[in-house]
C-alpha cells in the first residue's frame, strides 16, 4: 500500500496547495509576533500608569490625615476613646468620664482634677460655668476653669438641666408623689426654689431666659386620651435674698406633638418644639409656624432670635431656619446630610456638617465660611476671638477661623 498524503507522491495541484497554505501561515506568523510584543508593551505601560496612579492617591489620602494636624495652631493626638470624653470649655478642655472630671489646657496638660462617681454624665455649658449631672443617677456639679465649685446629690434621679451665665441652675428630678419636680439652685449650690408637678404632668425640658428673669418649663399630660403639652414660665426675682421665684404664666399649645425642645428667643418670646411642630409663646399667645416641619433635629437660641435644624424626611439633607426675636422667619440654608455638632456666640454659630465645618450668620442666615475638615469631628467651639477648637476622633485641633 502506498501513503497518498506524502508530498512527494501528492501531484502537483495538490503540492502547490499545501505550499501556499504554509507559506500563508508562515505570513501570519510573521505579522501576529509583532502584534503580540506591541500588546504586551502597551498592557506594560498601562499596568505603570495605574500602579503609579494609585500610589499617589493612597501617598495624597495619607497627606490629607496629616492637613487638619499640620494646619493647627495647637492641640494634641489621643485616642478615640478619649476624644470622646473632651469637651472645649474655656481656655482649654474638660475631661469627663464615668469616674472623674479633669480639666486639661489646649496642649493635654492636666491643670486639675476631681474624682466624680457617675452612671451617664451629661454636660452642660453657659458662660463661664459648665454643670455635669448624672442622667441616670443623683449627682450633679458646677464647674469654671479654676476647678470644682460645689457638688449636689439630688432626692431623685435626675432627668434635664438648665444653666444660667451666672451660675444659676435648675434641675428636673423625680418624685414619688408627682409626676416630677424643678430643683433650682444657686451659683454656690444653695436652694433657691423647688416645684413639684402634680396636675401639669411631666416636666421635660427647661430653660432660662436671656436676663435670668424668667425660667421656662415644658410638660407633658397624658391623664386623658391624648398626650397635651404645657408650658409653665416662672419668674426669678433679682434680688433673690428677700423673695423667691413665683409662677408666672402658663400656656397649653394647640398641638398633638409631645414639646420636648424650647429656646428662647428674646427675654419675652420662646419657641418649643415637637417632632415636627414649633410653637411660638409670648405675649400671652402661642402661635403655631405655618407650614410645620418636617422632621425636627434641634432647636437653639442665638442673640437675636433662634435657630430651628430640620430635615424633610428620613435620609433628606439637613437644613437650618433661623427666626428673629419677634418669630419672624429669615431664611433656610442647606447644612448637608449629617450635622455633628455645633455652637453659638453671639449671631454667629460653627456648625461640623459632614466634611466640613460652616460659620453662619445667623441673622441673615447666611453661610459666611466653610472649612474643609479631613477627620471625622465630634465637638466644635468657639476659642477666644479668632480661632475656634475641634475635637476629632484623632484629637484635639485649635485652628485659626
Amino acid at each position: 500500500m502506498t501513503d497518498r498524503n506524502r508530498p512527494s507522491d501528492r501531484n502537483p495541484e495538490e503540492r502547490r496547495a499545501a505550499e501556499k497554505t504554509q507559506t500563508t501561515t508562515k505570513k501570519r506568523h510573521r505579522f501576529a509576533t509583532p502584534l503580540l510584543v506591541i500588546l504586551c508593551i502597551i498592557l506594560a505601560a498601562v499596568s505603570i500608569i495605574l500602579v503609579y496612579m494609585l500610589r499617589n492617591h493612597f501617598a495624597a489620602k495619607n497627606g490629607a490625615k496629616e492637613q487638619l494636624r499640620l494646619s493647627a495652631i495647637a492641640g494634641f493626638d489621643c485616642e478615640y476613646t478619649e476624644a470622646q470624653q473632651l469637651y472645649p470649655f474655656q481656655n482649654g478642655l474638660l475631661k469627663v468620664s464615668t469616674k472623674r472630671v479633669a480639666y486639661l489646657s489646649i496642649s493635654g496638660n492636666e491643670i486639675f482634677s476631681v474624682d466624680l462617681e457617675m452612671s451617664n454624665p451629661s454636660v452642660v455649658f453657659s458662660g463661664p460655668y459648665a454643670m455635669i449631672a448624672d442622667t441616670e443617677g443623683f449627682l450633679c456639679a458646677l464647674f469654671s476653669e479654676d476647678g470644682l465649685i460645689y457638688t449636689s446629690h439630688m432626692t431623685g434621679k435626675i432627668g434635664s438641666i438648665a444653666l444660667a451665665p451666672s451660675g444659676l441652675s435648675a434641675v428636673i428630678i423625680d418624685e414619688g408623689e408627682s409626676f416630677g419636680c424643678v430643683y433650682m439652685m444657686e451659683k454656690d449650690g444653695s436652694f433657691l426654689a423647688k416645684w413639684s408637678s402634680y396636675e401639669s404632668g411631666y416636666p421635660l425640658a427647661l430653660a432660662f431666659s436671656p436676663d435670668e428673669s424668667t425660667l421656662s418649663v415644658t410638660l407633658v399630660d397624658t391623664d386623658g386620651s391624648q398626650m397635651i403639652p404645657h408650658v409653665k414660665i416662672f419668674s426669678i426675682p433679682s434680688d433673690r435674698t428677700t423673695a423667691r421665684p413665683t409662677e408666672y404664666a402658663f400656656y397649653s399649645p394647640v398641638v398633638t406633638d409631645v414639646m420636648p425642645l424650647l429656646s428662647y428667643m428674646s427675654t419675652n418670646r420662646l419657641a418649643v418644639a415637637g417632632i415636627g411642630d414649633v410653637v411660638l409663646i409670648g405675649d400671652g399667645k402661642c402661635d403655631p409656624v405655618n407650614p410645620p416641619f418636617p422632621c425636627v433635629y434641634s432647636i437653639f437660641p442665638y442673640s437675636g432670635g433662634c435657630g430651628v435644624i430640620y430635615s424633610e424626611g428620613v435620609d433628606q439633607p439637613l437644613h437650618l431656619t433661623t427666626f428673629n426675636g419677634n418669630g419672624g422667619k429669615i431664611g433656610d440654608i442647606q447644612l448637608g446630610n449629617e450635622v455633628l455638632d455645633y455652637d453659638v456666640s453671639g449671631n454667629q454659630a460653627l456648625i461640623a456638617a459632614d466634611d466640613s465645618i460652616l460659620l453662619v450668620d445667623l441673622s441673615r442666615a447666611h453661610i459666611s465660611s466653610t472649612i474643609p475638615v479631613d477627620e471625622p469631628v465630634l465637638r466644635v467651639a468657639f476659642f477666644g476671638s479668632k480661632n475656634i477648637c475641634l475635637v476629632t476622633s484623632a484629637g484635639v485641633r485649635e485652628i485659626a477661623l
